[in-house]
């Protein structure tokens, strides 16, 4: 039998009754789906962020092999990067073309047993880039109501889905101060939670996600929120001749452990003004990073969850360095008992050649 409802009352319980429906939804997921992880990720940069001219939006380099080959080499999921910016129709909703890849991705890993971390890589008003980019949505109102929008569209979207996906509210912040990242994170989070209360949402320090500004957090009163961090040190060694962050081509071969060498005339001005020739590049160095983060967790947040996001190297290093580098910082935060995730599948700083075979990165990901 169907119930006539008035109007005004039908209108009253729309929103109730989709919110019931959301929440056995993702209860019937939870009841029916394995457990995930999230301990050994791998990140799909430049496809649905980042894109170059010849790597255009979702383009068809990507696809349900290359989910198979990650499965294969015993990754338990997938950091999926998008700039939200592009998922965009020009009236403000989702474009449902742009949706598509991330509705594939998480098809293609829910099948092989893949979580998956919708991570915003970019929001109105947020870019990480070291020259030019945008850090106005933690002071201007204006862009941060748009990075709200975006934030509930994609999560109303994605509301159904089970335990096994995971949203990242924003990559690598950059605001002027640490302080101004807390209200943001805030606010984004409680979009989210219209739609999502329970689902794990990754929130993260500021400066690029840095492991030296964790100490300015202030984590939201939410117990399904893990803390994302990232760790690219020493930046010379990791980003050796990588232009974007200064570094000339000809830049002297940094190897790990090593000695930072001079580099007077291979930066840009201003860039690395930091660097000493002839400090030593250590494992310990790496290790009492870890270990002032471990400090502070201890004392503010013992049991919440820890995600090293992004790690990796630039492909201008020798192969052995990249191996006893991955396998420092892989080894360090898993002794941690920390997740991770590397940079990347199959760029410049991949766990897969062009040819299809595993690198050095690879390797060092999961020797002994």
């Amino acid at each position: 039998m169907t119930m006539c409802i008035p109007f005004p009352i039908r209108s009253f319980f729309a929103p109730v009754v989709g919110t019931l429906l959301i929440g056995a939804l993702t209860a019937a997921h939870a009841a029916t789906e394995p457990t995930f992880t999230f301990k050994r990720g791998v990140n799909i940069s430049h496809w649905l962020s980042q894109n170059e001219a010849a790597q255009t939006y979702g383009a068809p380099w990507f696809g349900e092999s290359d989910v198979e080959w990650i499965a294969r080499q015993g990754f338990d999921h997938i950091r999926l990067p998008v700039d939200f910016r592009l998922c965009l129709a020009p009236d403000g909703s989702l474009d449902e073309t742009r949706l598509k890849p991330i509705a594939d991705t998480l098809r293609w890993a829910r099948a092989r047993g893949l979580g998956v971390v919708l991570d915003a890589h970019f929001l109105p008003g947020a870019d990480f880039n070291s020259v030019g980019g945008d850090r106005r949505v933690y002071t201007d109102p204006a862009l941060q109501d748009s990075a709200a929008k975006c934030w509930r569209q994609m999560a109303r979207h994605f509301a159904g889905e089970g335990p096994y996906l995971r949203f990242e509210i924003l990559n690598e912040p950059v605001a002027a101060e640490n302080q101004q990242l807390n209200p943001f994170m805030s606010r984004m989070l409680a979009v989210i939670r219209e739609s999502n209360p329970t689902r794990v949402v990754y929130v993260t320090s500021n400066k690029w996600s840095s492991f030296h500004t964790v100490g300015d957090v202030v984590l939201p009163d939410d117990q399904n929120i893990a803390l994302t961090i990232h760790f690219y040190e020493p930046i010379v060694f990791t980003h050796q001749r990588a232009p974007w962050v200064g570094f000339k081509k000809t830049l002297p071969a940094v190897t790990f452990p090593g000695t930072v060498p001079d580099v007077t005339g291979y930066t840009d001005p201003s860039f690395h003004m930091n660097l000493h020739a002839g400090d030593r590049i250590t494992a310990a160095q790496i290790d009492d990073t870890f270990a002032s983060v471990s400090a502070w967790l201890a004392q503010h947040a013992p049991r919440i969850e820890v995600y090293v996001g992004e790690f990796g190297v630039y492909e201008p290093a020798d192969a052995a360095s990249k191996r006893r580098w991955i396998h420092t910082v892989r080894s360090d935060a898993e002794s941690r008992g920390w997740g991770w995730a590397v940079w990347d599948y199959n760029d410049s700083f991949g766990v897969r050649s062009r040819d299809g075979s595993g690198t050095p990165v690879l390797e060092g990901l999961f020797s002994k």
